[in-house]
């Protein structure tokens, strides 16, 4: 049953509990007051040091005994910001990685484009490309996946005046050189054979070498061969091959005349052979091109040319 407040009992209660805190106060002064004033050795000191060497082997145990608590908690903490870190990390180098990449892709392409560039500037100085071809830029879209590196599909078509064996080159360390040929054609999309295909022949000459005439032709991936020199032609390493302007039946080449093709990388012959068997690398690699410029015929003599006579 509540005492209300207003009773004696509960006045009584108020003024007890009043007196023992006003009890404590004082005693909290005295002792205060007693321990700064006295001695070391007073009798305060004295009832504080035995407190003490009561206490602090519990102290001592207690803190040995929640060490291992306390350094389990610091080490998950620890790992807990470590992984944290560490994902934040990968998170950054992630998008340094995509940033790089993208750097590298656009840096490739911005050589590739430069590269064309200088294809186009030696079309248009070349006075027999020049008055006979227009350069028509087109991006490989697919490509085939073979050893050979057969062909690749453009898109560029007739409709930007690229027909059926048209030459097709790319940017080389020389300005332009010869990289395959159009095959087939749409409206909007070509498809390109090239040189590395073991199907694609072209008549080529060297002219450091007399200009005999020869016939270039993919035997093994990535590599040309050239046949048809003689023997007593002075070939040698380094010589450059073009083309030669006139097919294996001595008709006109649907392939201009002087268009680089690659480097003699090794020559070789038989003591009973007639003619000499050359290796040659190609100028341009097709695994790495992403576009393409197309040589379209304008003139009669080049639409002649590329309609095989």
């Amino acid at each position: 049953m509540a005492v209300p407040a207003s009773s004696g009992i509960a006045r009584r209660r108020s003024t007890v509990r009043r007196a023992i805190i006003g009890g404590l106060v004082v005693v909290c002064l005295v002792i205060f007051t007693g321990y700064f004033r006295e001695a070391s050795g007073g009798p305060f000191h004295s009832v504080q040091n035995g407190a003490a060497s009561v206490v602090s082997p519990v102290q001592e145990v207690a803190t040995r005994a929640v060490q291992p608590l306390r350094d389990g908690w610091g080490w998950v903490n620890s790992l807990r910001d470590a992984r944290d870190r560490a994902a934040n990390l990968e998170k950054e180098n992630e998008v340094l990685r995509a940033a790089a990449a993208d750097n590298i892709v656009r840096d490739q392409k911005l050589a590739e484009l430069e590269s064309l560039q200088g294809v186009e500037t030696t079309i248009d100085a070349t006075q027999q490309l020049g008055a006979n071809y227009k350069a028509v830029r087109g991006l490989i879209y697919s490509r085939s996946t073979t050893d050979w590196y057969r062909s690749a599909r453009i898109d560029v078509g007739s409709s930007d005046g690229v027909v059926r064996n048209s030459p097709v080159v790319a940017g080389a360390n020389r300005g332009a050189a010869l990289v395959g040929v159009v095959t087939a054609t749409s409206s909007n999309s070509s498809e390109v054979a090239f040189l590395t295909d073991g199907r694609t022949e072209v008549g080529a000459s060297i002219p450091e070498a007399g200009n005999y005439q020869g016939l270039v032709q993919s035997t093994t991936p990535g590599e040309l061969q050239m046949t048809g020199i003689p023997r007593a032609a002075p070939v040698k390493p380094n010589q450059t091959v073009v083309t030669g302007g006139f097919d294996s039946l001595a008709l006109p080449s649907i392939y201009p005349r002087g268009i680089p093709i690659g480097l003699v990388t090794s020559v070789g012959s038989q003591e009973v052979d007639v003619q000499q068997t050359v290796q040659v690398t190609p100028f341009v690699d097709p695994r790495k091109l992403s576009y393409l410029v197309v040589l379209a015929p304008v003139s009669k003599k080049a639409k002649t040319r590329a309609a095989g006579g």
